[in-house]
């Protein structure tokens, strides 16, 4: 394992920036997406809820996330796993946890700028919005078109996203009616407010591939896929609350 850990630190940053949509960048047995016709399931994974996670972070946990590091823990799911999942022998999904620099608003409008992807998030090719409707609890529905790719493979698939900004929660699922080059794929963003100017942001995510993955190989690139995943995040929200300020400051004159 330690080898083979060495070994996807070597990975080009082209893979790794696949890794924050997809856990698994390992070529599917087929790739099939088709807009006009349904998925072969409407879903194997079970799915993120809107709200906040099921997460008690340790006194070393609030040490570390306060000197700017990022902290990885295991996510019990809030429902009974499917039967895929309990074929598989449970549903034991990574979380990662970082402190942002930048409030609430800015960081989920982040999140939310879809459109904007192929230009935040490397590996990511193309980002189109099909579908954005209000839902009756208020929340959001937003479909998108996501195209990547990892080093020589591309993959396209379709995203159903719920998004709650009075919660400040995303979660996602693939659209069920439209098939996807994944096989299935599921995943939460939860940003909590700190104090007027920071945040802690919350991300997992779950997928499969039409294909077979050793177990040691799923288990190290989900952890350095859920590792990288708010890199784009931290970055791209600090700067644009940077940004706001300054341009604060200038309103205001000398």
């Amino acid at each position: 394992e330690r080898a083979l850990a060495r070994a996807m630190r070597g990975l080009s940053s082209s893979l790794r920036g696949a890794l924050l949509f997809l856990p698994l960048s390992f070529l599917p047995a087929s790739l099939s997406s088709d807009a006009h016709s349904p998925h072969p399931h409407s879903g194997k994974l079970s799915p993120y809820l809107l709200g906040p996670p099921t997460l008690l972070l340790s006194a070393s946990d609030e040490e570390s996330l306060s000197c700017g590091s990022t902290v990885v823990r295991a996510l019990l799911t809030p429902q009974p796993p499917s039967a895929d999942e309990r074929r598989e022998g449970g549903t034991r999904r990574l979380l990662m946890v970082r402190d942002v620099a930048a409030p609430k608003s800015v960081v989920m409008a982040r999140i939310n700028d879809f459109e904007a992807y192929p230009r935040m998030v490397k590996g990511c090719d193309d980002c189109k919005v099909y579908k954005r409707e209000e839902r009756p609890d208020g929340s959001l529905e937003v479909c998108c078109e996501y195209r990547i790719h990892a080093l020589h493979m591309k993959f396209k698939y379709y995203m159903q996203h719920f998004v709650d900004n009075d919660k400040g929660c995303v979660v996602w699922n693939l659209d069920y009616d439209r098939e996807s080059d994944l096989d299935d794929s599921v995943g939460y963003w939860y940003v909590q407010p700190r104090s007027r100017e920071s945040c802690r942001v919350y991300y997992s995510c779950d997928t499969k591939l039409r294909g077979w993955v050793p177990a040691p190989v799923y288990a190290i690139l989900a952890k350095t896929a859920v590792k990288q995943a708010t890199v784009w995040v931290n970055h791209e929200s600090v700067a644009e609350w940077q940004k706001i300020k300054a341009e604060q400051k200038a309103q205001q004159g000398p």
